[in-house]
């Protein structure tokens, strides 16, 4: 009853103040039209199989490698250390994850692999990646001699296989 009360003090004193003027008022709605409502599924989408990645085989002068795969209800991260990097050589990073749903939240990290120092400092390299089954290559990467180590980042929570390598161009 109070919004009816207030409503009319309202018009009263619009009227009050355009008086002599008259305009035509269009009529407004809220949302996207009147009376409708927006096509929303609130219902979880059963995201299916996965897609299957397969990781590739290991190559001469591969400097790092990570794979990571399903094991009961965890997860098991194998990661296999190659050559130390050439000075002077470019190398191409190759990635890619599988999970039930896609997502975008994956990265992949090359950190300096030299004795103590693997989890320590920051990357020397980073980049985010989608998990979708796809598999996505960073061409050209020159990186500092020595040994290094590559990891993946940000997995869902139903992530079956990641893998991420450096190999020589």
């Amino acid at each position: 009853m109070p919004a009816v009360v207030a409503a009319s003090v309202v018009a009263s004193l619009a009227a009050g103040c355009t008086a002599g003027v008259t305009a035509p008022v269009a009529p407004t709605t809220v949302g996207s039209a009147a009376g409708s409502t927006p096509d929303v599924s609130l219902t979880p989408i059963d995201p299916g199989p996965p897609p299957v990645v397969t990781v590739p085989a290991p190559v001469a002068g591969e400097v790092a490698r990570v794979v990571v795969t399903r094991q009961g209800a965890g997860r098991a991260a194998r990661n296999v250390p190659g050559v130390p990097v050439a000075a002077g050589h470019t190398y191409t990073v190759e990635v890619a994850c599988a999970a039930g749903r896609p997502s975008t939240g994956t990265s992949y990290a090359v950190y300096d692999a030299a004795p103590g120092t693997w989890g320590h400092g920051e990357p020397l390299y980073s980049r985010p990646f989608p998990c979708d089954g796809s598999v996505q290559r960073t061409a050209h990467l020159g990186l500092p001699a020595g040994k290094v180590q590559i990891d993946v980042r940000g997995l869902p929570g139903d992530a079956v296989t990641a893998y991420a390598l450096i190999r020589p161009e």
